[in-house]
């Protein structure tokens, strides 16, 4: 083969390769190109000619004031100028401004100097790629944090995320201020680093519900705080799913303090007597019900106590409400000092008293009443004038094995109060069966 022949051959394949090579580069997926010392571009791949809408020859030759807005954004000189000044490798982040559109595009450009044969720089070498989406989905991302953090920051609740093994993913400021720590140093962390360990168990306890049932969980949770302070929260927490299994849970839990102690505060109200202290009629009919039919479980009678303060109204017309109201609390001082704490003592209505008194038997029920009868009797009240008042009451009491039914029980001791009343006042009588009444023997009695 003739040298010429062979000259051509190689040259031929060198072009081949070259071809080759400029397809590879156009299909590379980013934006290829070489500049000279002076900036002017020596060579582009597809991707920069479908950027800048120009052919290879319309951009060859030209520098890059021609196609990017250099006022704006001239991150693309200055690294170029650091490149080839410095004889160094380049891998920044470039912010350049389309000057045909004016259109803002991000760019990871690794840039790296060119040398001649003497080994002197003498251009660059460049690959960019465009990750202005990733950056806006970023700025995008950035902003809805911000904006998540702000609404949650701000909420009056406390905000947080678990994993299956209850450590802390997430916590909002609230959450942080009640541990007494920053947000960052709660993260990795478990309730029981914060908490006794007796206090994180019972945190705990919805949660494991939580994974158990993979399904929502609400409920109250009382946490004591290590001051001594009492808090109690309603809680909502849901499963988050994973590969069809619970990987984490978000907790919303709201403090209810108040809220428990109001309701606390309107069940005493409506389960104790305002004046005295002592239970309510409707929470004392609630209380006696379960003793009776306990009673009847076990074979125990109970006894039923009703009374009442004889001419009660009598009194009222002639010293006062004030005095009545008086006459009340001091019957009621008198019957808490005599009867045990287990009796059911409760306001009736009015001036009428109702106590039970549990495994009550027949000899040792009238004791107790007797003894109550005659302190009432001997304990005086005083007038707005300063005049002591004595007074009497009557009582009815009946015992439990003789009736089936509560109703017919009160029924029973109301009948036996009657009799007190008919007999005199000032007396007990308990309820026979045959409608006899017993009484104990009268006491003196001041009538005012």
């Amino acid at each position: 083969m003739s040298d010429s022949k062979r000259e051509q051959a190689e040259r031929q394949q060198l072009l081949s390769r070259i071809q080759e090579l400029q397809d590879a580069l156009n299909n590379v997926g980013a934006y290829v190109f070489t500049k000279d010392i002076n900036g002017r571009y020596t060579f582009v791949n597809r991707m920069v000619c479908e950027l800048f809408n120009c052919t290879p020859d319309q951009i060859i030759g030209k520098t890059d004031e021609a196609f990017f807005n250099l006022a704006i954004s001239n991150d693309l000189r200055q690294n170029d100028i650091h490149v080839m000044e410095n004889n160094v490798k380049v891998e920044s982040e470039e912010v350049n401004y389309i000057a045909a559109t004016r259109e803002r595009r991000v760019y990871w450009a690794v840039k790296i100097p060119l040398h001649n044969s003497t080994g002197e720089v003498s251009g660059l070498c460049g690959i960019s790629t465009d990750i202005t989406e990733r950056r806006n989905l970023e700025q995008q991302t950035h902003e809805q944090k911000i904006l998540l953090d702000s609404i949650l920051n701000h909420a009056d609740a406390y905000i947080y995320m678990k994993d299956r093994h209850f450590h802390y993913r997430y916590v909002n400021s609230k959450l942080a201020e009640l541990f007494g720590v920053s947000q960052a140093h709660i993260l990795g962390k478990q309730d029981a680093d914060f908490m006794p360990l007796e206090e994180a168990r019972k945190l705990n306890a919805m949660d494991r519900r939580v994974l158990r049932l993979q399904r929502k969980q609400c409920g109250e949770e009382t946490i004591t705080h290590p001051n001594g302070e009492k808090r109690h929260y309603w809680s909502i927490k849901v499963p988050l799913f994973k590969e069809n299994q619970v990987d984490s849970l978000i907790g919303i839990s709201t403090d209810i303090t108040e809220i428990v102690q109001l309701r606390k505060q309107f069940e005493e109200l409506a389960n104790t007597d305002a004046l005295t202290g002592i239970f309510s009629r409707r929470h004392w009919m609630e209380r006696a019900e379960y003793e009776f039919k306990r009673a009847r479980r076990t074979g125990h009678a109970i006894a039923v106590i009703l009374f009442d303060i004889d001419r009660f109204k009598h009194l009222n017309d002639t010293y006062g409400h004030l005095t009545g109201d008086r006459a009340i609390q001091m019957l009621v001082s008198v019957c808490k000092n005599i009867l045990r704490e287990i009796d059911l003592f409760g306001r009736w209505g009015g001036d009428e008293f109702v106590a039970m008194i549990g495994n009550a038997r027949f000899e040792e029920v009238l004791l107790p009443v007797e003894r109550l009868r005659e302190a009432i009797a001997r304990t005086p009240i005083m007038s707005d004038e300063g005049e002591p008042i004595y007074i009497t009451s009557s009582f009815g009491v009946v015992l439990s094995h003789q009736h089936d039914t509560l109703a017919n029980l009160f029924s029973s001791a109301d009948t036996a109060l009657y009799r007190a009343k008919c007999e005199g006042r000032n007396r007990v009588c308990l309820f026979k069966p045959d409608g006899v009444g017993g009484g104990s023997s009268r006491a003196d009695a001041i009538v005012k």
